[in-house]
């Protein structure tokens, strides 16, 4: 090897050899913040055996990429169940409370009987009625919480929206910045690094699927096909329901016109925080409410009011009452929990609850002797409660009594309320796992970066050596050749 070559080659090292060096700078740099993704300096070789280092790669994993943001989106919407669930559990409190529907309704008819026992008892009487204002006011902020709770899912879909938004016109801009600088040959792992975090935000709200462009650029669709961002971002729009009320169905979300939340959707979102919040809003508490409805239906009809034999007069609510009164409900009428209320005839006197006769009607009255010691009505009403009815109450069998439609009701929900939150849990196992797996293979060790910061030192101390011995024998070579 000449001189020349030598010293080319021995330069070219020592240049390469900061350029690797800067890069594992930047990679410890940049361990500490989120996001950052390794850094890789490539030596190329020359024809004529030196070294260069120009380009900088980025250590990717596509597949565990995707792993990640599969499973992120995964999580959120488990997680926005669970959360939402959690909200509702005031409506059943701590069993040792008495305050869930079940627990008035258990807390009714003992009162019942306990007034069966001395229907002369105006105190007695009085303590019934009493039991059923305390259990339709259960009812009403049983509804009343289960409709907030849709609401404030309603706001939390708007706001993920607005995030949708905000993430895929981040993208958009940062797409086009590497698109750009590639056409330009420069350094974009920085840009792709921006990218990248920009999809696991989005990941979080709306599970989504990636296809990388020739150019560098990427494409982005949710987990259904519905392109979210195909050179250009698409406009995620819901419009927000400001009340809520038993019945009243929620705004879909929409992708350029297509539905992707609610009963009608046409490509329907499977994961993320906007899908597990349009379940809850759509299915899973609308299906409580639908129990919640029931139990006030049965609770109506057990102690409607029926006329005397031979009577041409429709049966009539008694105890309790709703915004049809006098007539009886069908059942799978919405938002009748809310409306259920004791009949206000009986608050001030309790005795038609032992005769008939409520709401001041004698075609009524089953005890036309006013008996103070008339019982049989009482006893009647309580028997009522454990009659076996015909329900419409979602996710529960068809034929039960109001009793056992309230401890199923209460029971549903625990089951949906502990299912959701040991899926939330697993699936943030998952989460945790694949994130440290993509860790692993695309991070930064210290460790490792610091043993080639050594071995780099090494190589530089070799090159520069060398260098030093060409300076040397440059010099001698020059001395020989002066004249003497």
């Amino acid at each position: 090897m000449s001189l020349q070559a030598a010293f080319r080659s021995s330069q070219s090292a020592l240049a390469a050899n900061a350029f690797q060096t800067a890069t594992l700078s930047r990679n410890v740099s940049g361990a500490g913040s989120l996001g950052y993704v390794r850094k890789i300096a490539l030596v190329e070789t020359s024809v004529t055996g030196t070294a260069s280092a120009t380009r900088v790669a980025r250590a990717t994993d596509l597949a565990l990429q995707n792993a990640v943001l599969t499973a992120s989106a995964t999580a959120q919407g488990d997680e926005a169940v669970s959360k939402a669930l959690e909200s509702l559990q005031t409506i059943f409190g701590d069993p040792a409370d008495g305050a869930s529907p079940s627990a008035r309704i258990s807390n009714l008819k003992a009162a019942l009987l306990q007034a069966a026992s001395a229907p002369q008892d105006a105190a007695g009487l009085a303590s019934a009625v009493s039991a059923a204002q305390s259990l339709a006011t259960t009812l009403n902020d049983a509804s009343d919480t289960v409709q907030q709770a849709r609401l404030q899912a309603d706001r939390d879909m708007a706001a993920s929206v607005s995030t949708i938004n905000s993430l895929l016109a981040s993208f958009g801009q940062t797409n086009a910045a590497i698109v750009a600088g590639q056409a330009a040959g420069q350094d974009v792992t920085d840009a792709l690094d921006r990218r990248d975090a920009l999809l696991d935000d989005l990941a979080k709200q709306v599970s989504i699927s990636t296809i990388q462009d020739s150019n560098g650029g990427m494409s982005i669709y949710t987990d259904s096909g519905v392109a979210l961002f195909q050179g250009a971002a698409r406009t995620v729009s819901m419009a927000s329901t400001q009340t809520y009320t038993a019945g009243a169905n929620g705004q879909a979300v929409y992708i350029d016109g297509v539905a992707v939340t609610g009963p009608a959707a046409a490509m329907p979102l499977k994961a993320g925080v906007l899908a597990g919040l349009s379940t809850f809003r759509d299915t899973i508490a609308t299906g409580l409410q639908s129990q919640l409805d029931e139990i006030a239906t049965g609770l109506v009809s057990a102690f409607v009011q029926t006329p005397a034999a031979g009577s041409s007069l429709e049966a009539r609510t008694g105890l309790f009452a709703w915004s049809g009164s006098p007539a009886t409900p069908a059942h799978g009428v919405a938002g009748i929990a809310a409306a259920i209320h004791v009949d206000p005839s009986v608050i001030d006197d309790p005795s038609p609850l032992r005769d008939g006769g409520i709401g001041n009607d004698p075609a009524y009255v089953s005890n036309p002797n006013g008996s103070f010691n008339y019982s049989s009505r009482l006893y009647a009403l309580a028997d009522a409660l454990g009659a076996s009815q015909s329900f419409q109450a979602a996710g529960l069998p068809s034929r039960l009594s109001v009793v056992d439609l309230a401890s199923q009701s209460e029971a549903w929900f625990e089951r949906a309320r502990q299912e959701a939150a040991d899926q939330a849990t697993n699936s943030n196992a998952s989460l945790v796992q694949a994130t440290a797996a993509l860790s692993n293979a695309t991070g930064v060790n210290i460790d490792d970066q610091m043993s080639q910061m050594l071995d780099l030192e090494n190589s530089y101390q070799a090159s520069a050596k060398m260098l030093a011995t060409i300076d040397s024998m440059y010099a001698a070579l020059f001395s020989a050749l002066q004249p003497s």
